[in-house]
């Protein structure tokens, strides 16, 4: 169930002639503000109108009990709503949620009224109805395009962690748990849209994230809220446990309550869904260079390495600065994932470094040389200045991405000439004239 939340109601293709990897510099307006920050090169601005959806949903769920449920929903919405005022409001209610049980968790020590998960649930069934309903819309309205998948793409890659985060706090995940859950869903979410980047295509399975995994997080939710935290630690089986040994050390892995069932469920179905990724690139036509996809995968491996080896190093610091790891690489995914669809919309060269990587490199890769040789220094002295630069790594995502975002909505809109938030004139006629 983890991986994007967002339905991709709007994916699609930019077309045989996808970016490649590196390619020469392009001069353009560089700027703190995102505004004038042109983060397109102007040559690639054409490809965006050879754009073209190609995607599929095979799930189960959404195609025979949703589909009727989505497309009552969209007969409410007037045609003069534009789906990405729709998109946009299901971003801020799942928003909200994520701020409410966060707050309850660094403010009130993760004491939680119901009320706090009933809401939860609710609000993550609202973000995934208007996900749905926004691609319909565009339909409806006629005001498909590059930016409304842009858009979409854009509200699901950010929220994405922090539902994880959400959902960890729901079933009271300890530490490790909670490091490799986020991990494995960041996982998930980037080899979805790289699967997409290779081929072209968005192939949603018959179980996948954003259909079958928000439901299972909305009763999840539900179930806490009806029977607090407490509930995951009710004993369902006799204990089992498994055993992984590595270069690093060796894990142990208890199988006995309802907690570690679930999470054996997720880790399986996160195996499995990017197993089916890895297998549709190597096995169907791509639209790059051979080799491409796996160059593309290079920067995101070696700092996914260096983030669990710095976790297994530190394994207190969890305690100390709840989520700093989680989010500093969910927020990570995130920027990672919306570059890789904007090189595919803009069949632009992607980079495979910029300065957000190295940062995050130095710091992670840093903090396990000065733990290597300088052994005599205890880790408990070092985990202050390290939790900290987590938590900077965290917020600089937050900041990076939503300058990278913002410019390009800005850019993409001023060069389409399609309002961001609203239907244009010309389309609100056409719009209303097939009321």
């Amino acid at each position: 169930m983890g991986g994007g939340i967002g339905s991709s109601g709007r994916g699609g293709s930019a077309g045989s002639g996808s970016g490649v990897v590196g390619g020469p510099p392009h001069p353009r307006r560089i700027s703190l503000n995102p505004i004038v920050h042109e983060h397109i090169p102007p040559e690639y601005l054409s490809n965006l109108k050879k754009y073209r959806y190609s995607g599929s949903d095979s799930s189960i769920i959404a195609r025979y009990i949703m589909q009727p449920y989505w497309n009552f929903i969209v007969s409410l919405v007037p045609m003069t709503v534009a789906p990405n005022a729709i998109t946009l409001t299901g971003f801020l209610i799942g928003l909200s949620s994520s701020i409410l049980v966060m707050f309850f968790f660094f403010f009130y020590d993760a004491v939680y009224p119901a009320w706090v998960w009933y809401y939860a649930a609710a609000a993550l069934f609202i973000y995934q109805t208007l996900d749905a309903v926004d691609g319909k819309q565009a339909r409806r309205t006629q005001t498909c395009g590059p930016l409304g998948e842009l858009f979409d793409h854009g509200c699901d890659a950010f929220l994405t962690p922090l539902v994880q985060v959400v959902l960890c706090c729901a079933l009271d995940l300890p530490s490790w748990m909670t490091f490799a859950y986020t991990t494995m869903s960041s996982i998930v979410l980037f080899c979805a849209i790289w699967e997409q980047f290779s081929t072209g295509t968005l192939d949603l399975g018959y179980i996948n994230g954003p259909t079958e995994g928000i439901f299972m997080a909305c009763i999840l939710f539900i179930i806490t809220g009806l029977y607090s935290t407490s509930i995951w630690d009710t004993p369902v089986i006799s204990p089992y446990e498994f055993k992984f040994s590595f270069f690093y050390g060796e894990v142990s892995f208890v199988i006995f309550t309802l907690r570690s069932l679930i999470f054996l469920y997720i880790t399986v179905a996160a195996c499995l869904t990017v197993g089916a990724n890895i297998i549709h690139v190597v096995g169907r036509p791509g639209v790059h260079v051979k080799g491409t996809p796996f160059f593309v995968m290079l920067p995101m491996l070696v700092l996914l390495f260096l983030h669990v080896i710095l976790f297994l190093t530190y394994t207190s610091i969890h305690d100390r600065y709840p989520f700093a790891f989680e989010l500093s690489f969910g927020f990570l995914t995130s920027y990672t994932v919306t570059r890789m669809t904007v090189a595919r919309l803009c069949a632009m060269p992607y980079s495979l470094f910029n300065a957000f990587y190295l940062i995050t490199f130095c710091v992670t890769f840093g903090a396990l040389v000065v733990h290597a040789h300088f052994r005599q220094i205890e880790i408990k002295y070092l985990e202050p200045s390290l939790g900290s630069a987590m938590v900077a790594l965290a917020a600089l995502g937050v900041w990076q991405y939503l300058h990278m975002i913002l410019s390009l909505f800005t850019q993409i809109s001023y060069y389409l000439g399609v309002p961001l938030l609203s239907i244009n004139s010309r389309e609100e006629k056409d719009a209303r004239a097939m009321e």
